[in-house]
């Protein structure tokens, strides 16, 4: 079955990721869209009244897909809009945490370290992604000679830095602090393959440089293609900072022993989530050595979609 499928985020990155990820698992035939709403219907998403901000959007209008996915806060009056515009016929799926009553959607997903609860709420540990072993080898066989041109005597090391947020400042100090355990694997005869994200800060590069000097490293740092696939595929081991939970989510993908270099700051919702996974050993500290235990590989979008289509049959009965 090919239904119709309409995507909806609030326009970031990580609600992007994940949309994808759970549309194209469903389906071939998706259009997607960024809620785009602007002020006032922006402050009080996700509240019914911003629907008021979807009227006369002529993106939204018949003939109506089969099932509305919307990801993000901004996203789920346009949800709530074409459910009722569709008179029901349209099946609402939320990703993530939608802040109200998860009731008024037909399926929610949602992190477990949100604490959404309800009779159609689904929670896992680790978030949907688009990851595939077959992309990953596909990446690794064009990247391989770049990222690992000769015979390692230690491990090939991938290290996902990521950037200050909200949460977290991720500052000089930290990162040299972080640099400085690197040193310490590289000196170990590891080689170390390191990926900045587009929320690293300008003086990360200068210091992983200077404190890697002389020392066996590949470090891409936003110039070229990305070779983010490539490094989760040809890692033995994976050390990624701790501001990201869709990055540690994908590192938690290919199967190898994943650490997490943990960050000043706090956020409640952070904490859970790192509760979650070192209570199962999904991830352990990084402090400038590398851990073994053993390791298994973590999905769950399949999960996801297929409760997803358990909820759509079941909906379409009715």
């Amino acid at each position: 079955m090919n239904m119709k499928i309409w995507g909806i985020s609030n326009g970031s990155k990580g609600s992007d990721i994940q949309l994808e990820a759970i549309s194209r698992a469903l389906s071939q035939d998706v259009s997607y869209f960024h809620a785009n709403l602007s002020f006032p219907w922006s402050a009080v998403a996700p509240y019914k009244i911003a629907e008021l901000g979807f009227v006369g959007d002529k993106r939204f209008k018949p003939p109506f897909p089969d099932m509305v996915i919307a990801c993000g806060r901004r996203a789920v009056p346009a949800a709530r809009y074409l459910k009722r515009r569709s008179a029901g016929k349209c099946f609402t799926v939320f990703l993530q945490n939608p802040i109200i009553n998860p009731k008024v959607f037909d399926f929610v997903w949602a992190p477990a370290h949100d604490e959404v609860t309800g009779d159609n709420v689904m929670t896992t540990i680790l978030g949907p992604h688009g990851l595939t072993h077959e992309s990953l080898k596909s990446e690794v066989a064009s990247w391989q000679k770049r990222l690992s041109p000769s015979i390692v005597d230690g491990k090939i090391v991938g290290i996902l830095i990521g950037g200050p947020n909200k949460y977290y400042d991720f500052d000089k100090l930290e990162m040299q602090n972080l640099a400085s355990n690197l040193l310490m694997l590289a000196q170990q005869g590891h080689r170390l393959i390191i990926s900045l994200s587009s929320r690293s800060r300008e003086d990360y590069v200068n210091i992983l440089r200077k404190t890697l000097a002389d020392h066996d490293y590949y470090l891409w740092h936003g110039k070229g293609d990305n070779p983010y696939k490539a490094i989760l595929g040809i890692a033995d081991h994976l050390i990624v900072t701790g501001d990201s939970v869709n990055m540690i989510g994908e590192a938690c993908f290919p199967g190898v022993p994943v650490q997490v270099y943990f960050l000043r700051g706090h956020s409640r919702r952070f904490n859970r989530f790192y509760e979650h996974l070192l209570a199962r050993d999904y991830v352990k500290p990084f402090e400038g050595k590398l851990e073994s235990w053993d390791y298994e590989p973590r999905n769950a979008t399949d999960d996801i979609v297929a409760k997803i289509l358990d909820a759509y049959h079941e909906h379409q009965i009715k």
